[in-house]
């Protein structure tokens, strides 16, 4: 009896706290007004975040050159005492800058390997985007990959619960990894810079959306098996520490994070077997989203939605096509 007063006490709550502050499509611009309120409020719930860049002190290796792309290891310097490692692919023969990907993975252990592997999780997107004459950028996210932790006590939860107590977030720390990721790729002569998307798979995904949310840059993202709600996901059931932020849910659900990505082109890929992430939610989002792309004039189909038949993978035969068509607009 007692035990369930407290779950009953949870759901109140959760009712009671949730999204207090949704966007506002009453004008053009009340909206606006709204993303920059909010791309303030979003930043501050993320944590804080270095004053300063650092150099790169970028390092360069050729690891593989196949027919159609030469793919490099990279480290370079994030903020001080931290190095990302990553993979950059360039399509051969380059008469031009080309659109460029930042390519996401999931909690994965093999990292930005995976992003790579046509028979993973991932189908290999990675690889098909510089096959198709994109420059792709493939970073590990801290936790993996090369970038994994060591033996010790100090674990992903460990840091993840420590950066909160502390007023910082593990996903502030990797938001600002993606960031200079971001400015990486524009120090690059063969990156159009005014043509980079970003594309990631469940973690992946969730990076996808803060970066592309926070970014203006980021000219349009695919979410796979990420955007659906909180209330179907984080509040609801036993789930990835990655989506605790603290005030998150209070202020935004998935469909507000989304909001501040238009009219940005934006596509959603859902798994209909995929038990984590909700395909009804994402496609309830895409259906919430589009009276704002209707009212800034965009095309209809510059907010997608693809609810496919596996799980929690990527699919990739219409988010795929669907990127390369923005990426290579005139």
């Amino acid at each position: 009896m007692f035990g369930q007063e407290i779950v009953e006490f949870y759901h109140q709550t959760v009712q009671a706290s949730l999204r207090q502050s949704p966007f506002d499509t009453s004008s053009k611009a009340a909206f606006a007004a709204w993303q920059v309120e909010s791309r303030e409020r979003l930043s501050a719930i993320l944590g804080e975040m270095p004053a300063e860049t650092v150099d790169f002190n970028l390092q360069r290796e050729t690891v593989e050159e196949t027919d159609t792309y030469v793919r490099e290891r990279l480290v370079y310097a994030t903020r001080p005492g931290l190095h990302a490692t990553a993979y950059l692919l360039t399509p051969k023969n380059l008469s031009k800058p080309a659109p460029a990907v930042l390519a996401l993975h999931g909690h994965s252990s093999g990292g930005k390997d995976e992003c790579l592997d046509p028979n993973g999780l991932y189908a290999g997107f990675a690889r098909t985007f510089a096959e198709q004459g994109c420059v792709v950028l493939a970073p590990d996210q801290i936790g993996f990959g090369e970038r994994k932790f060591p033996e010790g006590k100090v674990t992903y939860n460990v840091m993840v619960h420590g950066l909160n107590m502390l007023g910082h977030t593990l996903i502030g720390v990797r938001y600002w990894d993606l960031a200079r990721a971001l400015d990486l790729l524009e120090t690059f002569d063969t990156v159009k810079a005014d043509r980079i998307g970003v594309m990631g798979l469940s973690l992946g995904g969730e990076m996808t959306m803060f970066v592309a949310a926070l970014q203006e840059r980021v000219h349009a993202a695919c979410v796979s098996c990420y955007l659906t709600s909180h209330q179907s996901t984080f509040l609801d059931r036993p789930h990835c520490t990655c989506g605790h932020l603290r005030d998150l849910a209070r202020h935004f659900e998935h469909v507000d994070i989304s909001a501040m990505i238009a009219p940005r082109p934006l596509f959603l890929e859902a798994g209909r077997k995929d038990d984590s992430f909700p395909y009804e939610d994402a496609e309830a989002l895409a259906r919430d989203l589009r009276p704002i792309y209707a009212m800034h004039g965009n095309d209809p189909s510059d907010i997608g939605v693809h609810s496919h038949g596996g799980g929690h993978v990527i699919d990739g035969s219409q988010s795929i096509p669907w990127m390369l068509e923005r990426l290579n607009q005139a």
